[in-house]
């Protein structure tokens, strides 16, 4: 088999001459042959063992070349640390040059179909295992669901229904009325099916499945355990499917598993007696590249089904030979289980759970590189790079209507100090945790690239996704990529362990379609030094009201690098989000840089966290949230940002932990350029920030550099270019969309007492006025406390809130007679008496006028509802 060539069929790779060892595989082939061009293998695990028998992997370079077709797989190929190249000699798995090789875990369905009724048909499959995804002409089917796919509610926004932008609700297609007994009542046996619905703050997605009836009629289930914060699924925000009764349109299927029929109701121009049908099952998983490992056993708590905690095994890795100098090139992957209910563990303290697996599943590896793949139509997570890996790179592929998320760089929590699982958990005393710097093993990802990857509708099935997640990783580098139309971030971090990370030149746009607060970029920093500034419990406040996080930076100062102990840099990207921020940097995330960046819509917002520098960004829309703030000094820095919407935000406009100054505030209509008086007004900082017309080049195509006589520089404010973001190969450019860039709506004028509506098309470098309101930010009084109706996303997203109800105490003095009455800081008022409570005023006269005896209050605190009994 060894064939050493050259000419048009020899590959040049990285430095190699050429392959030394060529093992070819075909749809025709046949595992006997010899594995030759002329005489093909069928199976690449029989090229494997071939690969294996010549006794020159790591010596000479190698390759696997598979020729154009369909290879199914009833189990995963796995790749071990008998496959290794080396780093002279790599191994690669990759498609013949020009031709088209697909690696799928769907089988193909050649049974006869009959007519059954209702243009629906079937097809005998016998007894088989439940099928999970169902394709017609490559394109995926919908199982039988409630709505239809495309029907049933579609919000339209507002403070109700805040989260689905019109036109693309969750699951496409959602309605109140899904899981309800009058509905079941209409269902013989819904066992099996899959409940689906959004969290009911929208931060994410939590799914069950149907165990049968109770004797009631109400549908039995389990489940839920998908979100980390795990709540109340979302009133309206709901689907079922997998239920037989509802097989009533175009495109759907229903697998009976106890008569052994599938049934379909065909899509339309889809021809039956032409038409080739595939199924997936239970496979999961199409390649695993692992390394040798221990398995020790650990415990960690995971939220159930009730929103309890329950104390659980898991296994762990400790990686004793990695894989080495493996490469799969030019691929097509395909057609794997959907993984929603298998989705469960918990990563630290962030909203996140997981299922560790992809349809290519890395686990102690060192240099794999995967390049000029196709990912589509998976069931689950893409790639999944878990645990010890070094040097991975993900270059050149698409990533596309992907069940959960593309790429998952995910650390194990054996390698963090002092690991906790429940945001809702009271935070430990800094005295007793390990205070060492970093993590105490290698079991992690690092020093990876993501580079020139095409990724969009990720998350067809899982709400809490991204385009890219890191967990537990270190120096992860993500530049260049394309990631658009998701339902959450397009890149996620869910923690400081242990920063390190490099975002650059990334075009990120339609993003938190189906959710909200959240951001196109989004992290948390919930590590072991994190301590609630606000919304919090008696756990985090001292007797006297001071948040405990100020005692432990007098103690610890660094502690808020003991985990986040390298720096994340987020630069020269384009972000747009639909509903959040275009970078949000939640809850203590520690160690950033963000400059150079253009944000489109939503702005930035920070809550709480340490040493975050935002310079030299062009941002749009909500400009600058900061929610629940630290007190200083937090070394937070906000300085020569070009801003043009509506200004800041924060829920204590006075403490804002940080500095800032040498802003520069676009008033598209103003005529003067001037000290930006509705910056200062809101705090002590600023001084030298100014308001005036920025004169941007071409805003309505998306150039927002200045004109060289532009007051912005006076500031300090440098132009970046505003081209080059995003996929730079020309296959992937050619494949790639763009965002659309809209003005602002609402901008801020200087005087800061009224916003400016941009009611029409807007002309180069501004806008025109339209109507005017109120917006200076007045608290009101009453019974001692500071009150004011929640009115803006910040608002609610600093309060934990799903929706704009409620009027937040902004505080509450000791000793007052709101205190007496056990209110606290920071808690939003709900109902008094049973009776909800509108706005501000509201409150204020139901407080004014109790009369005299035993009252009850529902209040929001610490992100959970309470209720408060009290006497006058």
């Amino acid at each position: 088999m060894r064939r050493l060539y050259g000419g048009v069929v020899g590959l040049l790779f990285l430095g190699c001459s050429v392959f030394a060892e060529e093992i070819h595989v075909a749809a025709n082939g046949n595992d006997m042959n010899k594995g030759t061009l002329s005489s093909p293998l069928a199976t690449l695990g029989a090229a494997q063992d071939a690969l294996r028998q010549t006794g020159r992997l790591g010596k000479e370079p190698c390759a696997v070349v598979i020729h154009a077709g369909t290879y199914r797989l009833s189990k995963p190929l796995v790749l071990g640390p008998a496959d290794c190249g080396s780093e002279d000699a790599p191994v690669v798995y990759r498609a013949a040059v020009d031709e088209d090789v697909v690696i799928t875990g769907a089988q193909r369905i050649t049974s006869a179909w009959e007519a059954w009724k209702d243009r629906i048909v079937r097809t005998q499959l016998g007894k088989t295992e439940a099928i999970d995804q169902f394709f017609v002409n490559g394109e995926r089917q919908h199982m039988a669901r409630y709505p239809n796919h495309g029907a049933g509610f579609v919000p339209a926004g507002g403070n109700s229904e805040r989260g689905a932008r019109a036109g693309t609700p969750p699951y496409t297609g959602c309605t109140p009325d899904a899981w309800d007994d009058s509905r079941a009542a209409g269902w013989i046996d819904p066992t099996g099916a899959f409940m689906h619905g959004m969290h009911g703050g929208l931060w994410g997605s939590q799914h069950y499945r149907v165990l049968g009836k109770n004797a009631n009629g109400s549908l039995n289930y389990e489940g839920g355990w998908q979100n980390n914060r795990a709540g109340k699924p979302h009133a309206s925000y709901r689907m079922i499917e997998n239920v037989f009764e509802e097989l009533d349109a175009p495109g759907e299927w229903f697998h009976d598993t106890k008569q052994g029929y599938l049934y379909y109701q065909p899509a339309k121009n889809v021809d039956m007696a032409s038409a080739s049908f595939e199924a997936v099952q239970q496979i999961k998983h199409l390649i695993e590249i692992y390394g040798d490992t221990q398995q020790p056993v650990a415990e960690m708590d995971i939220l159930n089904s009730g929103n309890r905690l329950e104390h659980t095994l898991v296994k762990t890795y400790e990686t004793t030979r990695p894989v080495k100098n493996i490469r799969i090139e030019g691929i097509r992957f395909t057609g794997t289980a959907r993984t929603f209910m298998e989705t469960r563990e918990p990563l630290l303290r962030s909203d996140w759970s997981i299922y560790r697996g992809g349809a290519v599943h890395l686990r102690g590896t060192e240099a794999i590189v995967i390049e000029r793949c196709d990912f589509e139509e998976l069931g689950g997570n893409a790639v999944f790079v878990d645990g010890y890996n070094r040097n991975v790179t993900v270059r050149s592929n698409r990533f596309k209507n992907n069940g959960a998320s593309d790429l998952n760089f995910v650390g194990s929590f054996a390698a963090v100090r002092d690991p906790a699982f429940s945001h809702g958990a009271s935070a430990r005393p800094l005295d007793e945790v390990d205070t060492a710097i970093g993590p105490k093993s290698d079991e992690y990802p690092a020093d990876c690239l993501v580079e020139d990857n095409l990724m969009t509708l990720c998350g067809r099935f899982e709400k809490q996704t991204s385009g890219v997640n890191l967990s537990m990783s270190s120096r992860i580098t993500i530049r260049h990529n394309t990631i658009s139309h998701t339902p959450r971030a397009a890149i996620n971090i869910c923690d400081g362990t242990w920063g390190g990370h490099l975002l650059e030149w990334n075009d990120c746009f339609e993003t938190v379609l189906e959710t909200h607060d959240h951001g196109a970029f989004n992290s948390w920093g919930r590590d072991r030094y994190w301590h609630r500034a606000g919304t919090s419990g008696p756990s985090e406040k001292d007797k006297d009201g001071i948040p405990m996080i100020t005692h432990w930076i007098n103690r610890y100062p660094n502690c808020p690098r003991w985990d986040a102990y390298q720096t994340t840099i987020i630069r020269s990207n384009r972000m747009h989000c639909d509903h959040g921020w275009s970078i949000d940097l939640d809850d203590g995330s520690t160690n950033y840089q963000v400059y150079n960046n253009l944000c489109l819509t939503g702005g930035l917002k920070t809550r709480e966290g340490y040493y975050r520098t935002f310079t030299n960004n062009v941002v749009i829309g909500n400009v600058y949230t900061c929610n629940v703030p630290y007190p200083k000094p937090t070394h937070d820095q906000y300085e020569r940002n070009l801003m043009w919407g509506k200004g800041y935000q924060s829920t204590k406009p006075l403490l804002w932990g940080g500095t800032r100054n040498y802003n520069f505030l676009h008033g598209p209509d103003a005529t003067e350029t001037g000290p930006a008086t509705a910056l200062q007004d809101q705090s002590r900082d600023d001084p030298d920030s100014l308001y005036g017309n920025a004169r941007f080049l071409s805003p309505e195509e998306g150039d927002f550099r200045v004109a060289s006589d532009s007051p912005a520089l006076r500031i300090g404010f440098q132009n970046f270019p505003m081209t080059g973001f995003g996929v730079t190969s020309a296959r992937r450019k050619a494949q790639a969309a763009f965002p659309t860039i809209r003005m602002p709506e609402v901008y801020v004028t200087n005087e800061m007492e009224e916003f400016v509506t941009n009611e029409s098309r807007p002309v180069r470098g501004g806008g025109r006025r339209g109507d005017r309101g109120p917006v200076r930010v007045r608290t009101k009084q009453v019974l001692g406390a500071d009150v004011k109706s929640l009115t803006t996303d910040g608002e609610v997203s600093a309060a934990g809130m799903y929706s704009k109800s409620g009027v937040i105490l902004l505080t509450v003095a000791p000793k007052s007679q709101m205190a007496l009455f056990g209110f606290r800081d920071d808690d939003v008022v709900l109902e008094i008496d049973g009776i909800e409570i509108s706005d501000d005023d509201h409150l204020i006269n139901r407080m004014q006028n109790l009369v005299a005896g035993e009252h009850t209050a529902k209040v929001w605190r610490a992100q959970e509802p309470l209720t408060l009994s009290f006497i006058k």
